[in-house]
C-alpha cells in the first residue's frame, strides 16, 4: 500500500480493510494456515504492503512477520521468530496500559490504538496498531501496524486546532501539559533524568512595535526552525505564548547535557535575521529545571524552569540559568511585596519626600524633586529599589504614579499659597506612565484639580525612555510643553541619545547622572563627560542640574564650569514636607 500523501484517517481506513481481509482468511481455520491461504497472504498481502504484520502462536511467540515489519522495526524474521513481541517495547507504557489492551481483546475481540515501540536501533516511535485473536480457539494473534511519526503534528491539527499553533506548526501549552505529565511518569518508572527548558525572546515587543507584526511572525517562525535544528528527534518543542517556547529533553545522562543544549540554542538563535532592509539580532533567556532534583511533577518543573528563566533575564542578554531553590524564595518575596504594595496605596502607607534643588550660584532653594517612599507598618521603610521594579512589572506604577503626581502638585500649591514659595516640583514619569495614551489628559486633570499653575511643574523622563520611540516622545513632550510646564531629561549621559532628536525635543533641562558626579575630581573621564554635557546643554540653550552632589569640592567644580543647579546630600537628603518647609525658612 502506498501511503504517500495520505491523511492519517485515510491510512487508518486502509489498515482496517487489510485487517478485515486477513482476519477473514485466518478465521476459516483454527489450525495453522492452509496452503492456499498462506500463498495468498505471502503473495498478495504479506509481501506487498508497507505496513508491518506479525503473527504469534497462542503463547504469544512470533511465528511470522512480513517485509513491512522488517522495514519499520529493523528486525529480520530470523531475529524475532520464536521471541515475544515485548522485544519491541519502548517502556513508555506501564503494565496497566497492557492489561487494558488484553482486557479489550478478550471483551471486544480487537484492540486498536496508538502505541510507542522501539526499533532495533533503539529509536522510540509511535505506531498505529491493531491486534486481533486468530480463530475461535484463539490459536494466536495477528498484529498490523504502521509508523505514524509523520502524521503526529497533522493529527494534532485535525483533532483540535486549540492544541496547535498555526504560525510555527508547534504544539502549544495544552499539549505541553499532557506530554510533560507522560514523560515525568516515564522517567519515574525508568529512573531516568529529563529536563525542561523555558525560553523567552528578549525585546520581542520592541520588534513588533517598531517593524510590525510581519517581522514578529518571521522571527517566531525562524526561531522555531532554529530550535528544532538544535535538538534530537526524541526532544519536543512547544510554543507557549507570544515570545515563549518550552522544550522537553528526554532521557538525558546528566544535567550538563541540558546546559550544552542551552548553549547551542543561544548561539544559533543569536545569528542575524534579515527582514526587508533590516538585519535583526535577537537574544534569548533560558531557564532549566531537571527531573527529579528540581521537581517530580509537571507543575513544579514548569514553575522552577520559569523561575530560572526570570533569573536569566536579570543576569543579562543571551543567558541561561539552572534552577536553584533560592530563586523561588525570591519570587515568593516579590509576590508578597506586590500584594503588600497593592494594600499600601489604600492604607496610606505611601508618602512623598522632597529633595531640594538649589541655584548653585546663590544656594537658594528653587525646586524640589518628588520621591516616592513606602513605610510598611511591620517592615518599616522599604527601599524604592525593591518596590519600584515590582510596581512597573505589575502595572501598579500607573495608579501610584498618578497619586505621586497629584500629591506633589497639591503640596507645591500649598507652599505657593501659604508661604508664597515658588517651588518648581519635579516628578519622574515611568516608562509605563509615558506610554499611556491618556498621559497628557491625566496631567492636565491633576493640574486643574490641584490648582497648581503649570509653570511650577517639571516632568522628568530618562534618556533611555525618551529614545525608545523618539517620534512618540516628541509628540507627547510637545503636547505637555504646550500646557506651560517644564521638561527635563533625567540620568543624562547613561543612555544613547540621538543628538538629532535631542535638539528637537522641547526640553528645558539636562540632569547629569550621579554616577558621573561621584568621582568628578578623581576620574578624568567623568570630569570630561560632565563638562561635555554642560557644553552640549548650553549650546542647545538648556540648563543643567547635577544630582548626587555630596562635597564642597564637587559643588565648586560644577559652579566653575557653568552648572546652574544642583541637588544632593551636601545640601539635604530627601525629607518630609514638614522638614522641607524648615529648609525653606533657613534658606
Amino acid at each position: 500500500m502506498n501511503t504517500t500523501g495520505k491523511t492519517k484517517k485515510e491510512l487508518l481506513d486502509e489498515l482496517e480493510k487489510i485487517r478485515l481481509e486477513l482476519q477473514g482468511f485466518l478465521e476459516r481455520s483454527d489450525s495453522h494456515l492452509s496452503k492456499l491461504q498462506k500463498e495468498y497472504l505471502e503473495e498478495t498481502i504479506f509481501i506487498n504492503v508497507s505496513e508491518g504484520i506479525l503473527i504469534t502462536d497462542s503463547m504469544c511467540r512470533i511465528i511470522n512477520v512480513n517485509p513491512g515489519f522488517t522495514h519499520i522495526t529493523g528486525y529480520t524474521p530470523q531475529e524475532v521468530i520464536g521471541r515475544k513481541p515485548s522485544i519491541l517495547k519502548s517502556n513508555k507504557h506501564d503494565q496497566q496500559f497492557y492489561n487494558k489492551m488484553f482486557l479489550e481483546i478478550d471483551q471486544n475481540g480487537k484492540w486498536q490504538g496508538e502505541i510507542w515501540n522501539r526499533r532495533k536501533n533503539g529509536e522510540i516511535y509511535p505506531q498505529w496498531l491493531t491486534i486481533v485473536p486468530l480463530g475461535a480457539n484463539r490459536s494466536g494473534f495477528l498484529g498490523i501496524f504502521t509508523d505514524i511519526t509523520r502524521y503526529i503534528n497533522k493529527d494534532i491539527k485535525i483533532k483540535n486546532p486549540a492544541y496547535y499553533d498555526p504560525l510555527t506548526s508547534l504544539p502549544n501549552r495544552h499539549l505541553l501539559h499532557d506530554r510533560l505529565s507522560f514523560m515525568v511518569s516515564h522517567a519515574k518508572r525508568n529512573k531516568k533524568l529529563m529536563s525542561v527548558l523555558l525560553l523567552d525572546i528578549n525585546r520581542f515587543k520592541v520588534i513588533n512595535d517598531t517593524l510590525g507584526f510581519g517581522a514578529g511572525d518571521l522571527l517566531l517562525q525562524t526561531m522555531s526552525n532554529r530550535l528544532q535544528s538544535c535538538l534530537r528527534d526524541v526532544d519536543t518543542i512547544f510554543r507557549l505564548g507570544n515570545d515563549e517556547f518550552a522544550i522537553i529533553l528526554e532521557e538525558i545522562a546528566q544535567p550538563q547535557d541540558a546546559s550544552r543544549v542551552a548553549k547551542r540554542i543561544l548561539a544559533v538563535c543569536a545569528l542575524p535575521l534579515q527582514f526587508s532592509d533590516h538585519e535583526l539580532y535577537v537574544t534569548s533567556s533560558i531557564g532549566i529545571s531537571i527531573f527529579p532534583t528540581d521537581g517530580e511533577d509537571m507543575e513544579t518543573l514548569l514553575k522552577n524552569a520559569e523561575a530560572a528563566m526570570n533569573r536569566a533575564k536579570e543576569m543579562g542578554i543571551n543567558n541561561y540559568q539552572h534552577y536553584k531553590p533560592a530563586m523561588n524564595a525570591k519570587a515568593f518575596e516579590q509576590l508578597t511585596l506586590e500584594h503588600n504594595l497593592r494594600k499600601a496605596l489604600k492604607n496610606n502607607e505611601l508618602m512623598v519626600y522632597y529633595q531640594p534643588q538649589l541655584d548653585l550660584a546663590t544656594e537658594k532653594i528653587i525646586g524640589a524633586e518628588a520621591l516616592l517612599r513606602w513605610k510598611h507598618p511591620d517592615l518599616g521603610m522599604i527601599s524604592p529599589a525593591q518596590f519600584i521594579p515590582i510596581a512597573e512589572e505589575s502595572g501598579l506604577i500607573l495608579p501610584i504614579g498618578e497619586w505621586v503626581l497629584r500629591t506633589a502638585c497639591k503640596q507645591a500649591k500649598t507652599w505657593l499659597d501659604t508661604q508664597n514659595k515658588k517651588i518648581v516640583i519635579s516628578v519622574n514619569l515611568s516608562a509605563r506612565q509615558f506610554q499611556q495614551q491618556d498621559l497628557v489628559s491625566t496631567v492636565n486633570k491633576v493640574l486643574q484639580e490641584t490648582g497648581l499653575p503649570p509653570r511650577y511643574l517639571e516632568l522628568e523622563i530618562t534618556e533611555s525612555l525618551g529614545m525608545k520611540n523618539p517620534e512618540l516622545t516628541l509628540r507627547t513632550l510637545r503636547e505637555l510643553k504646550s500646557m506651560g510646564m517644564h521638561i527635563s531629561i533625567d540620568d543624562f549621559g547613561t543612555g544613547y541619545s540621538s543628538l538629532s532628536y535631542l535638539k528637537r525635543f522641547p526640553i528645558d533641562t539636562l540632569k547629569v547622572d550621579r554616577s558621573f558626579v561621584m568621582d568628578i575630581q578623581t576620574d578624568a573621564n567623568d570630569a570630561a563627560i560632565v563638562l561635555a554635557i554642560i557644553a552640549l546643554a548650553h549650546s542647545l540653550k538648556l540648563k543643567v542640574i547635577a544630582e548626587g552632589v555630596e562635597s564642597r569640592e564637587q559643588s565648586q567644580f560644577l559652579l566653575e564650569h557653568g552648572c546652574e543647579m544642583v541637588q544632593g546630600f551636601l545640601f539635604s537628603p530627601p525629607v518630609t514636607p514638614e522638614e522641607f518647609e524648615k529648609l525653606i525658612a533657613k534658606k
